[in-house]
């Protein structure tokens, strides 16, 4: 009896073991998955809310580098526009020069017959006349050389007067010039440094902020083709005069050109106010290279009431730093900012303070 009793408890502690055992094994099986879950969950958590982070700090940098572009764009407008000045004052100085030296050499030729037949009197007039008829006559002639003389000379001294002014007005131009390409230099400089900096935290983004930032991108492309695909759907149904359509047609054949700073061609690529330039050319209507200047040249339009190809800008009326052509049905088309495309974007909620419109016409 107290044999069978020594093997039963034999018995009990060999399965007491097995099970502390089994049960061992279970929880150092489980343990790792349970403990591994919430940092896997706050790995993810983290890594979404760097790439949010990193998405916001590029946008912010987008944002400068536009307004950067665009102060650039108005620099070199403007520096363009000088430069034209500057040709014109020079042309304008060499004509009055050459009229100046024309009206002295007349006047010489005069003072130097003048001189060679002793000078003219009504006197000498009268005695060397046949007739009272002729002295008339010569009298009237005498009066005519004399208003001359007096007319090439008042005519030099205003001439001597303008070419003193042009040449002061040219020397005034030059010297702006010069302020002008010193102060497009800066803006280069900013705007190189604004894409620099977007371009040096990209790089310094881990692999996988990266693929998130780039699946987002992708989800983004995604959207903009989808609305360029509605848009080239109902493009026929949009209410717009032939002009208007047509110019929303030919903008959208740029879709998908990638985005340049000062870029202002197909083959070039574009910024925001390149493509405005570029599309309304064709149109009929002459744009300088800056959102601000294209603003100013338009009629200012409510937001309910816009057309087809009327311009939206973003800014204020002294400073806009980027502009998009409206197509209707609450979407336009802009070139945004680098590393993107020409696109079709959705205006609600983008923070448009302008729309304008402009005299177009078909080609």
């Amino acid at each position: 009896m107290r044999r069978d009793k020594s093997q039963a408890n034999a018995r009990w502690a060999a399965t007491t073991v097995a099970f502390a055992c089994a049960l061992s094994v279970m929880v150092l099986t489980l343990l790792p998955a349970a403990a591994l879950a919430t940092p896997v969950t706050q790995d993810i958590e983290s890594l979404q809310a760097q790439a949010k982070q990193a998405r916001a700090e590029v946008a912010r940098l987008d944002h400068a580098a536009a307004i950067a572009v665009e102060k650039y764009n108005v620099a070199r407008s403007e520096l363009d526009d000088l430069s034209v000045r500057l040709v014109e004052a020079r042309r304008d100085l060499a004509r009055a020069q050459l009229q100046l030296d024309v009206a002295r050499s007349v006047l010489g030729e005069r003072m130097a017959d003048i001189y060679k037949n002793g000078g003219l009197s009504v006197l000498d007039v009268v005695m060397g006349a046949r007739d009272f008829t002729e002295i008339d006559t010569q009298i009237d002639y005498f009066q005519q050389i004399s208003q001359a003389d007096e007319d090439a000379v008042t005519g030099i001294e205003v001439l001597t007067e303008s070419v003193g002014k042009l040449a002061d007005q040219v020397e005034t131009d030059r010297a702006a010039a010069l302020v002008r390409e010193m102060d497009l230099r800066e803006k280069r400089a900013d705007v190189e440094d604004q894409l620099a900096q977007r371009q040096a935290l990209l790089a310094d983004l881990s692999a996988q902020v990266k693929a998130l930032i780039e699946r987002q991108a992708r989800l983004d492309a995604a959207a903009s083709q989808r609305l360029a695909d509605a848009a080239g759907v109902d493009i026929g149904s949009i209410n717009g005069s032939a002009a208007q359509i047509a110019l929303v047609k030919e903008t959208m054949k740029y879709l998908g050109i990638p985005y340049v700073w000062a870029g202002a061609s197909p083959s070039g690529g574009f910024d925001c106010s390149g493509l405005v330039l570029y599309v309304y050319a064709k149109f009929g209507v002459s744009f300088p290279h800056g959102a601000t200047m294209q603003a100013h040249m338009g009629t200012p339009v409510p937001f309910g009431s816009m057309e087809p190809g009327d311009l939206v800008f973003f800014g204020d009326s002294t400073f806009y730093h980027h502009v998009g052509i409206y197509i209707g049905n609450g979407l336009f088309i802009e070139a945004p900012h680098t590393g993107d495309v020409v696109k079709v974007s959705q205006l609600a909620g983008r923070g448009s303070t302008l729309a304008c419109r402009y005299p177009i016409r078909l080609p």
